[in-house]
């Protein structure tokens, strides 16, 4: 009886060992990845990685992962007259990661969904005298966003607003275009002005292949973009395509 109960604290302590070592080799993979992805993309933060599924060391001896959860900051979507966008809490989701290489530097994964939440802020500070709200439903029912600039005329401050469209053209571009006009002030010029510091696309140069943006929503708190893909190429081969 006395070694059986020696057997059994023995499979538990090795058990706990174990589990331990899963862990600990679970984040010491978590770091490595994500220290390479913000190397690779020359992010300015290291990306946050969550490597889903127990055992993590079957799923490191099998080369696959079930899935993989991402959180990036900090990347910029190429604007047009050379004004960036900067896009924060970049989500995704990818499902049946498989590593090759002799290094385990590429990676393609059998399924991948994102999003992002862009600030208004944000997008008024990549665009030149131009602030840029919610501006509630169109006529249609779908949410807008709103510009407006402020200007002088004749020693008098006016500001002018138009309501504005947000959509994903060619897989890769985030486009703000002005859709018609809310308190028109009336002063020659400044309609076609507005809508010539409004109408605006960002492009995202580092979508992995397989990667395409696939919708926007407009809310009150910011923009959703979405994206998805199947069999999306990660790390040296997607370097090696440009």
């Amino acid at each position: 009886m006395r070694a059986l109960k020696i057997t059994a604290v023995v499979l538990v302590v090795l058990g706990l060992l174990t589990l331990a070592a899963d862990r600990v080799a679970l984040k010491m993979a978590e770091s490595d990845a994500a220290e390479r992805i913000e190397k690779e993309y020359g992010f300015s933060e290291r990306p946050e990685i969550d490597i889903k599924g127990f055992p993590f060391l079957t799923q490191l001896m099998s080369r696959k992962f079930d899935a993989v959860d991402v959180r990036i900051d900090g990347i910029d979507a190429t604007g047009s007259g050379g004004r960036a966008l900067r896009l924060d809490g970049v989500r995704g989701e990818l499902e049946g990661v498989r590593i090759s290489g002799d290094d385990w530097d590429r990676a393609t994964a059998d399924k991948a969904d994102g999003k992002v939440t862009i600030r208004y802020e944000d997008i008024s500070a990549a665009l030149p005298v131009v602030k840029v709200s919610y501006g509630g439903k169109g006529a249609a029912g779908e949410n807008k966003v709103k510009a407006t600039v402020g200007t002088s005329f004749l020693g008098q401050r006016l500001e002018e607003s138009l309501l504005g469209k947000v959509s994903v053209v060619d897989g890769d571009t985030i486009r703000l275009r002005a859709t018609g006009v809310d308190n028109l002030g009336g002063v020659p010029g400044l309609e076609d002005y507005v809508r010539d510091h409004m109408n605006y696309n960002w492009t995202i140069n580092d979508l992995p292949p397989g990667i395409r943006l696939t919708d926007v929503e407009v809310r009150k708190d910011g923009i959703v973009v979405t994206g998805s893909g199947t069999d999306v190429e990660l790390g040296d081969e997607r370097s090696a395509g440009k």
